[in-house]
């Protein structure tokens, strides 16, 4: 092996370290610039957690001057309230959402105001099967749709009805009977009144 063969060997072996050592620089870069759009995206997303969060509190302290006037729970043991993973209303629940209305108005005994007064809750609830995101979802789309048949078909003030899903957190039963699940998969109508100041 020749001197020129000596220096070439050292000199390769350099250049290939180099680029070794430049991919790995490379590397670095294009990770640190991949975390940090991930980091950027989780910092949007709590930014917006945080909105949410701030409007559920804004709303819940709207609340505290009123009290519970009355309630209406739609379940899967009286009859079909929603198809299996749908958010479309049955004529059933339709029906019940409309006896539940009449008897409101009659309470109310015709006073002037009365209807406009009242701050309307729907709160969606699931049996647990399910993932709690899907779970969530199908909640939040049943009481979206309830409140969409209020103001669009019922004529409510749009300001004057809320929307909450609670997904599976708040059974009324064991999910592990088909009985429970059927009492858990249920779309709650909270009417609420403003209260009255006690003298």
């Amino acid at each position: 092996m020749d001197d020129s063969h000596r220096i070439r060997i050292p000199v390769l072996a350099g250049a290939l370290a180099a680029l070794a050592l430049q991919g790995c620089v490379a590397t670095r870069n294009w990770v640190r610039e991949q975390l940090d759009v991930v980091n950027g995206r989780i910092d949007g997303t709590e930014r917006r957690l945080g909105e949410v969060d701030g409007k559920a509190d804004r709303a819940l302290a709207g609340l505290q001057n009123l009290q519970l006037e009355r309630k209406l729970v739609l379940d899967m043991k009286e009859g079909a309230v929603f198809s299996t993973a749908s958010a479309t209303l049955t004529r059933h629940a339709k029906t019940e959402i409309d006896r539940f209305l009449k008897e409101l108005d009659e309470s109310a005994g015709g006073a002037a105001g009365a209807a406009a007064a009242r701050v309307f809750v729907v709160a969606g609830h699931t049996d647990s099967t399910g993932p709690e995101d899907f779970n969530y979802e199908l909640g939040q789309r049943r009481a979206s749709r309830v409140a969409a048949y209020l103001v669009g078909e019922k004529g409510m003030e749009p300001l004057g009805v809320h929307v909450v899903s609670y997904g599976a957190t708040k059974p009324l039963a064991d999910n592990k009977t088909r009985n429970g699940r059927l009492r858990n998969r249920r779309i709650e109508i909270l009417v609420y009144q403003e209260r009255v100041a006690s003298r």
